[in-house]
């Protein structure tokens, strides 16, 4: 008899990536895929990167920032930007194209996918690099700081022999609401590969991002099971508070639940079907007590002499966070983290048929035109 497998969840998720320092050969994006909510004035640092290595920005805008902000302070730098205006129903925007996993309603109902837009941000770039038969793809978020041009050197070089490339966030880590309260808490947590400073290879098979949290880490999943995803440098990601408002951590556990989960069977080399209900019904009890085990340690560090008081409230917003994590979690059932991979698999089958019948455009505003898009350009002297 076959012993049983009880899943662990993971701190580090380090075995599934390849450290793979490049020696710069002259490789570069065809563009840079930007998406963004925030303020125009969180572009800065990748309008810069734009002018810098000369690569085009296409800067995907919704809520806080529109396509004219994004054109008038794009015409201030020598840089070509294309930015573009989601629809108020972005699920809407991929022509001949509609996710399960997206319209589904009880798996909506245990996330934010109808108010949230990165994965198809993400998605459309993917589908602009297809149409037009680019060969390498950047991908970058507004939060990302001071990436340098052998940053971008590096993560293109990196394409020649994987298919994703990553800078790894290190000076403020790219994790979700419950890890960050697992370092606050004084235990090991690690850092792992993430799409906000990313290269792709666009001329094979490309995988999609589903709209769930971690939608990046199901994006490269199967790198990651085949431990191909080469880490090639580290960024900086611009520091916020995770704990100001708990509901994120509501908005985050199912995606984190998935992708954890996930994630700890590829650390044994098992499969992703064997993903079924009652490995499931298996690993919520394992994040129970992962959660449970921050809560316990994050309690202990409120009883340290001379702690301050801003980290004690630090530390207070943490476990209210916490708190909200666990109750989510309690709601979530097993035979639906089964029905989402299902679906996730079901969608990516259909995402190739897709793709393999887009039609060749020759430019980005082709592309978006095809697509029924409303976008700005602004052109650098050197392309107008």
């Amino acid at each position: 008899m076959t012993p049983h497998w009880t899943p662990k969840h993971s701190t580090s998720h380090d075995g599934l990536e390849e450290f793979s320092p490049r020696s710069l050969n002259g490789a570069s994006f065809d563009a840079i895929i930007v998406p963004t909510n925030r303020p125009v004035k969180y572009l800065s640092d990748c309008i810069d990167l734009g002018s810098r290595t000369g690569i085009p920005l296409i800067v995907a805008c919704s809520m806080w920032v529109t396509k004219y902000e994004v054109i008038e302070a794009a015409a201030q730098k020598k840089v070509d930007v294309f930015a573009v205006d989601m629809p108020p129903r972005p699920d809407d925007l991929l022509k001949g194209i509609s996710f399960n996993t997206s319209t589904n309603k009880q798996i909506l109902a245990f996330t934010s996918g109808l108010t949230r837009d990165l994965s198809i941000k993400r998605n459309l770039g993917l589908v602009i690099a297809r149409m037009c038969g680019w060969e390498r793809l950047m991908f970058l978020d507004d939060d990302i700081r001071d990436v340098s041009n052998t940053h971008v050197a590096a993560l293109a070089a990196g394409l020649d022999d994987h298919n994703v490339s990553v800078l790894i966030p290190d000076e403020y880590p790219d994790n979700s609401v419950a890890c960050h309260a697992n370092r606050l808490s004084g235990r090991e947590q690690g850092k792992y590969a993430s799409a906000g400073g990313m290269g792709v290879r666009c001329d094979g098979k490309l995988s999609f991002f589903p709209n769930i949290y971690n939608e990046d880490w199901f994006f490269f999943s199967q790198e990651a099971a085949e431990r191909t995803i080469a880490e090639v440098g580290r960024s900086r990601q611009r520091e916020y508070d995770p704990y100001k408002d708990p509901k994120r951590a509501v908005k985050e556990e199912f995606g984190d639940l998935l992708a954890e989960g996930l994630y700890a069977r590829l650390d044994e080399e098992k499969d992703i079907p064997g993903a079924d209900a009652a490995y499931w019904l298996d690993f919520k009890e394992t994040r129970k007590e992962f959660l449970t085990d921050v809560a316990t340690s994050l309690a202990g560090r409120l009883k340290e002499p001379d702690l301050s008081s801003d980290k004690r409230r630090e530390i207070q917003a943490a476990q209210v966070s916490i708190r909200h994590a666990q109750r989510q979690l309690r709601r979530i059932r097993p035979a639906l983290c089964e029905k989402f991979i299902e679906l996730w698999q079901d969608d990516l089958d259909e995402w190739h048929r897709y793709l393999a019948e887009l039609p060749h455009r020759d430019s980005v505003e082709e592309s978006l035109d095809y697509l029924g898009l409303e976008y700005k350009v602004s052109r650098s002297p050197s392309t107008r």
